[in-house]
């Protein structure tokens, strides 16, 4: 007794559907490693912008270690920034 409920007969049709899940899922499993992938490369870009923001900010506080600011207080102002003092007068 044979189960032909269309053009395909019922053990070809399961076996055809496994291998489109087959290759479905395959596909999914390649595209999550092409996105880990490509999401790993991006990260370490980024690290190293992070290092060197780092680096740059000590040797930043090195050089001001060995060059202190003035004793008068002064410091380098942007031409629109107000002195310290500016409410008194």
């Amino acid at each position: 007794m044979s189960h032909h409920l269309g053009i395909v007969p019922a053990a070809d049709g399961f076996a055809m559907a496994m291998v489109v899940i087959l290759v479905f899922s395959l596909g999914i499993v390649a595209t999550l490693i092409v996105g880990i992938y490509r999401s790993g490369k991006r990260h370490e870009n980024e690290v190293e912008k992070l290092l060197e923001e780092l680096r740059r900010d000590e040797e930043e506080e090195e050089r001001q270690r060995k060059h202190p600011a003035s004793p008068t207080g002064t410091q380098d102002r942007e031409p629109w920034e107000k002195e310290a003092d500016w409410w008194k007068q």
